[in-house]
């Protein structure tokens, strides 16, 4: 089943949309009531925070996640494509932060990948249940200064990465 963020799963959307409108007329009644050199810089910059707020946009709604009988495919915002075969994951979850919105998370040691999956998924609870179903699923609380990678780091005590130059100086 394939998992995506659309508007009816995240509302909160519709502000970004909102934000993309409001740009350019802000800039444009700046060109007319405050001058053409700061209307025209207000409206290249509202060109530019529009186009980048888009982007960001279409990259999320492109992404998504998919469950299967043999695998948990994740599309990231970034294009790369993760591949976690139910086998192959070591710790798989949900969890709740203090200051933070809860999301799932999914890691696999070998190549040392994690994903995080926010609830704005559609379906989630439908997602949640797969994960769950084939994973030794965890129900994790983070506190307010404490990442998911260093809960995961103390659960299955891994080692930090060592830098090749700190290598070189012992």
């Amino acid at each position: 089943m394939r998992h995506r963020i659309t508007v009816s799963s995240n509302p909160r959307m519709i502000l970004l949309f909102l934000i993309v409108i409001a740009l350019p007329a802000a800039g444009i009644l700046l060109l007319i009531f405050a001058g053409t050199v700061l209307g025209i810089i207000a409206l290249a910059a509202a060109a530019y925070l529009d186009y980048s707020m888009l982007r960001f946009f279409r990259n999320h709604m492109k992404s998504w996640v998919e469950s299967s009988d043999s695998e948990l495919k994740c599309r990231m915002p970034d294009g790369e494509l993760l591949v976690f075969p139910w086998d192959q994951i070591t710790a798989a979850g949900y969890c709740r932060q203090e200051r933070g919105r809860p999301f799932l998370f999914v890691y696999r040691s070998t190549g040392d990948k994690l994903v995080t999956i926010p609830q704005e998924y559609g379906d989630f609870q439908a997602l949640v249940s797969t994960i769950e179903r084939h994973t030794d699923f965890q129900q994790l609380s983070l506190g307010s200064d404490e990442t998911i990678e260093e809960r995961l780091k103390r659960m299955l005590e891994i080692e930090p990465a060592v830098d090749e130059a700190e290598n070189g100086k012992n």
